[in-house]
């Protein structure tokens, strides 16, 4: 940055790095557990628990509630599979995140070609 005032040039000062100073050296933080025992007795989810103890322990099926074993972990279905009578709102939504797409192609589509919109070979 220069700034000229009454013929004189000001160049911006930036302080020089402190002596000593090293750079920061990111500490690898991540752990796995290798124990079987607490691994098959403990629910081992956080790393960074102050203490010694190692985390939840793991309860038999019957002290959970009923809807938890209900749940539907299967991945999404595709688009063609879906219909619009028998799955509502997941086949809408499914349409509508399609169609957000396929503009978001054509709008790159014509970014990409915008050169050739006022050529002669592209009139009609």
């Amino acid at each position: 940055m220069l700034r000229v005032i009454a013929h004189k040039v000001f160049r911006r000062q930036y302080s020089p790095p402190k002596a000593g100073a090293a750079a920061a050296v990111k500490v690898d933080k991540s752990f796995v557990e290798e124990d079987a025992e607490k691994l098959a007795t403990h629910v081992c989810i956080n790393a960074y628990i102050q203490g010694d103890e190692p985390g939840p322990k793991i309860l038999a099926n019957s002290e959970y509630p009923e809807w938890l074993f209900k749940l539907d972990l299967k991945p999404p279905r595709a688009f063609e599979d879906l219909d619009a009578e028998k799955d509502g709102w997941a086949y809408w939504r499914a349409l509508r995140k399609r169609q957000i797409e396929q503009n978001r192609r054509i709008q790159n589509l014509k970014t990409r070609f915008l050169h050739l919109q006022n050529s002669p070979s592209m009139k009609k």
